[in-house]
C-alpha cells in the first residue's frame, strides 16, 4: 500500500506518480508489482 504525502496528496498527477513508481519496482524486482493508494482520515483517493 502506498500513502503520498505533501504536495502529491492533492496533486491531479498522483496516479501518474503511483504509475511511475509501479514500472520502477516493476523493473527492479523483474516481477509484477501492484500498488493500492490509501488515504489517510478525511483524504479522498482517486
Amino acid at each position: 500500500m502506498v500513502r503520498l504525502t505533501g504536495a502529491c496528496t492533492l496533486c491531479k498527477l498522483s496516479s501518474l506518480t503511483l504509475k511511475s513508481v509501479q514500472a520502477r519496482l516493476v523493473s527492479k524486482l523483474g516481477e509484477l508489482v501492484g500498488l493500492i493508494p490509501v488515504a489517510a482520515a478525511g483524504e479522498v483517493v482517486d
